[in-house]
């Protein structure tokens, strides 16, 4: 199992030094445009520019570490998904697509990841056929999974393993 490259301390520090970082530049703000009910200490008021400063990166970093931060199901987890039963759902996967889509490129990259589910991809080009073009121009990519089309113009992940885990196998 890979190791997962962001876990939940880091969340925690970038949430931490975001807020930190943000507080002490409301404080500033707060202290310039009606002063502030208790007092600071010296430093806050003789090293001004550096206190901005300091309090400016602090948030920034915050933010750049939760910015980086997980951005998949797996990753947020640590784990890979699998079905509680393992097997091939349907028995036609099509996806109908066309040169130069990167929509299409991702939704087949990530129906391919799921291969040990799923039958093999048909790939149709719809600017071969006139019929398919004016039915499907605007919407591409689209999987049509034995006979019944379930995702239009993008493959949501989360959607895709729900439609695996409820469907019986083939």
């Amino acid at each position: 199992m890979p190791t997962p490259r962001f876990n939940h301390r880091q969340t925690q520090l970038g949430t931490l030094m975001f807020v930190a970082g943000f507080a002490a530049l409301a404080l500033a703000g707060w202290d310039n445009s009606s002063g502030l009910p208790f007092a600071m200490p010296v430093f806050w008021h003789h090293q001004r520019a550096l206190c901005l400063l300091v309090a400016f990166g602090i948030a920034a970093f915050g933010f750049f570490v939760l910015l980086n931060g997980p951005t998949t199901t797996d990753e947020r987890h640590g784990a890979s998904w699998k079905p509680t039963r393992p097997g091939r759902r349907f028995r036609s996967l099509i996806v109908y697509s066309r040169d130069g889509c990167h929509l299409c490129d991702e939704a087949i990259e990530l129906l391919q990841s799921y291969s040990a589910c799923l039958p093999p991809i048909q790939e149709i080009d719809i600017d071969a056929d006139p019929d398919l073009r004016k039915r499907f121009d605007t919407e591409v990519p689209v999987v049509e999974c034995d006979g019944k089309i379930r995702f239009k113009g993008c493959v949501s992940e989360l959607l895709l393993r729900r439609l695996i885990e409820g469907t019986p196998l083939a």
